[in-house]
């Protein structure tokens, strides 16, 4: 037999994450149980009618299918029996149950058809979240977070790889612009050619100054 090949690192994580706990919400008003291992003699899993249990994430999963399965089944039943009362009560035959006509088999189909809304709606009122990650401490890795002594630049790669990889544009430092070198001028720009004119002011006022000057001194003499 030859030798397993080396796991890849998400092969491990993988692994990893089936361990992790996981909190459930059952909303029937049963126990709800879920069977594992069959061939190994089956384990069972309960979780209490309109209670919360706390499960393997393989388990969790495996509950939270089945249970979407049997919540949509119940939402049929529930539309079968509300169309056919509907019918009866303005006399007309309930649906016909054979497969000569299919007719309820049709009504009852479009709700196991993808209805994304619905979906999310029942796995969130399933799926509580993670109670316990198998092999991660948070806390630690908090703490080493808040304590991050690495150089600006490592951390500064680190966050924007991150920011980058999930899509979102890290905000661009806002420019100083360019700004007038004249004594107590204020003017700032994003533009040269903008600079570069508003400097002409500067040496047209300079050349009228310089001329007031020089008839001043004239005139002293």
């Amino acid at each position: 037999m030859p030798p397993d090949k080396k796991k890849s690192s998400y092969q491990q994580d993988l692994e990893r994450r089936s361990n992790d706990l996981l909190r459930v919400f059952n909303p029937l008003d049963e126990d709800a149980v879920v069977e594992w291992d069959r061939k190994n003699g089956v384990k069972l899993f309960r979780v209490p009618k309109k209670e919360e249990a706390v499960l393997p994430r393989y388990i969790a999963e495996k509950y939270i299918r089945e249970m979407f399965d049997k919540i949509l089944i119940g939402d049929a039943d529930k539309a079968v029996r509300k169309e056919n009362e509907r019918r009866i009560s303005k006399g007309m035959a309930a649906m016909d149950k054979t497969l000569k006509t299919s007719e309820q088999m049709q009504f009852e189909s479009k709700f196991y058809v993808g209805n994304d809304t619905r979906a999310k709606e029942i796995v969130a009122l399933l799926y509580m979240g993670v109670e316990t990650e198998f092999g991660v401490d948070r806390v630690a890795q908090q703490a080493q977070k808040e304590q991050d002594d690495r150089p600006a630049f490592e951390r500064a790669m680190k966050t924007v790889q991150e920011e980058k990889d999930s899509g979102i544009v890290p905000t661009a430092p806002a420019s100083n612009g360019l700004r007038c070198n004249h004594p107590l001028c204020t003017f700032t720009t994003e533009h040269k050619i903008a600079l570069f004119n508003h400097k002409k002011t500067h040496r047209k006022g300079d050349d009228l100054e310089e001329k007031k000057k020089e008839a001043a001194r004239k005139v002293s003499k």
